[in-house]
């Protein structure tokens, strides 16, 4: 037989066989292939099958719709309970980043650690009361330096005999590093809530604006206050009249060390006055002035002369902030953004490096391998901050397991019976929570709720509570 006769007759009994395969044999299973994790994400851990069902449930809510939601509890041992499908990614923090920080500084700075202002002389006082100088007042970074504190450091220089300085008062009081992060957004830096840290704050940098509405919405709100909070400083007041019960709708704007406060938004109609709060862009400046004119009172002159400088200072009076544990504890009570800042800043100061490397350092020399971390800040006031739930709670597992742990434990707020100690984080479309959980067996777990991308009109906090309180009593042994 020729081969091209051969080969016409294999491919037909191929054909035949093919088609009687087809026609008589078993079907094949489909393949089925696992998904792989994203790109930068841990794949999801191994569940407990009554926590996942509580939040598969829970997550299906049509109010969390759109949002990515990321949930990670850790068992006493620092073992992955449950993961969400989110817990290996990214998302943004808000404040609960703060317990990075502030947990950081427990380790780092140490429980006793104080912030320290600083005021002194470049010469010697006579016996006349006469400093042949200038006096200097030097900022430590102390973001609970107050107006009374100056007052007092004043009366401490006046008892001593001070009656005139033939030179300046100077201030020292720039940046520990950054005043304000170029990531905070323009509508923040203005107001109270986003107030920049200086080496020399005072009166958590805020000031009260007060507002008296019109008769009628859309006239324009008269500003109340007489002084700028610093000499030279001008008000720029665009702000008008809203509808009643509509609240602080204000928005302020100023620049670090600037020179203009400009007010836009609306105030409620039906008031007799309003107040609203801002920042103090020069925080230096007008602890400069409120030292001067306290001492000034007390009949202390100041002839301002161009002075040679001398080396030969000499430490006048020293105020130093309530201890690190008070600091925090306010700091979590009220999510000061300020108090978290000069920690962070603070750190950065005492390695002698940038604070986001030092605290991050910090945590991957406790075991915490970071995947996706951005630490821009140290309060989480940033939106491009970014750190994965389970981090977050790996974190809070090492500082509850740290030398500190308790007294870091005991700062956070409780609800929830008692069963729940945590930090929360909120900023539009954005709430978080990091924490401990104590189940009703009394196993404490750590755990870190991340939401981002929620619709504005969404109440999450009853929804985070519905899943805690079920899972506390829903978690096997």
């Amino acid at each position: 037989m020729k081969a091209p006769a051969i080969i016409k007759a294999i491919v037909l009994l191929s054909g035949w066989a093919l088609a009687a395969w087809l026609l008589f044999a078993r079907p094949l299973e489909p393949i089925k292939l696992a998904p792989g994790p994203e790109r930068g994400a841990q794949p999801p851990p191994a569940t407990q099958s009554g926590v996942e069902t509580r939040f598969r449930e829970w997550s299906a809510n049509p109010a969390l719709a759109g949002a990515l939601v990321g949930f990670c509890l850790l068992d006493e041992q620092s073992g992955i309970l449950f993961g969400s499908p989110l817990a290996g990614t990214a998302l943004c923090p808000a404040s609960a980043l703060k317990t990075v920080t502030t947990a950081a500084a427990f380790e780092l700075l140490g429980p006793g650690f104080t912030f320290a202002t600083v005021l002194s002389s470049d010469g010697p006082i006579s016996a006349a009361g006469v400093l042949d100088g200038h006096l200097d007042l030097s900022g430590g970074g102390d973001p609970t330096l107050s107006s009374a504190d100056l007052d007092a450091m004043a009366d401490d220089l006046v008892k001593s005999g001070l009656k005139q300085v033939n030179g300046k008062l100077r201030v020292h009081g720039g940046s520990a590093g950054t005043a304000v992060s170029d990531h905070w957004c323009w509508g923040d830096i203005g107001n109270a809530y986003g107030a920049g840290a200086y080496g020399l704050n005072i009166d958590r940098n805020r000031i009260a604006i007060e507002f008296q509405p019109a008769d009628h919405e859309g006239a324009p709100a008269t500003l109340l206050n007489r002084e700028a909070p610093t000499k030279g400083t001008r008000w720029v007041n665009h702000v008008l009249t809203g509808p009643p019960g509509t609240g602080d709708q204000v928005v302020v704007y100023s620049e670090p060390y600037g020179r203009t406060i400009t007010l836009r938004g609306t105030v409620p109609a039906g008031e007799s006055s309003f107040t609203v709060n801002g920042a103090i862009p020069d925080p230096p400046a007008r602890a400069g002035e409120i030292l001067q004119a306290g001492l000034e009172a007390s009949g202390v002159k100041f002839l301002g002369q161009d002075l040679p400088l001398r080396s030969e200072g000499s430490i006048l009076a020293t105020r130093l902030s309530p201890p690190l544990p008070e600091i925090i504890d306010h700091l979590h009570k009220v999510s000061d953004n300020l108090e978290a800042q000069s920690l962070f800043l603070a750190m950065g100061l005492e390695k002698k490096q940038d604070p986001a490397e030092v605290v991050r350092r910090h945590w991957e020399s406790r075991g915490v391998t970071f995947t996706g971390l951005r630490m821009i800040d140290g309060s989480g006031l940033a939106r491009a901050n970014m750190i994965r739930p389970l981090d977050l709670a790996k974190v809070n597992h090492l500082a509850r397991r740290g030398p500190h742990g308790e007294r870091f434990r005991q700062s956070l707020t409780t609800y929830l019976d008692g069963k729940v100690r945590s930090k929360l984080g909120a900023m539009s479309g954005v709430k978080t929570e990091v924490g401990f959980l104590t189940l009703d067996d009394g196993r404490e777990l750590t755990f870190a709720l991340m939401a981002n991308g929620l619709d504005l009109n969404v109440d999450f906090w009853p929804l985070r509570e519905e899943l805690l309180r079920g899972v506390a009593s829903g978690v096997s042994p």
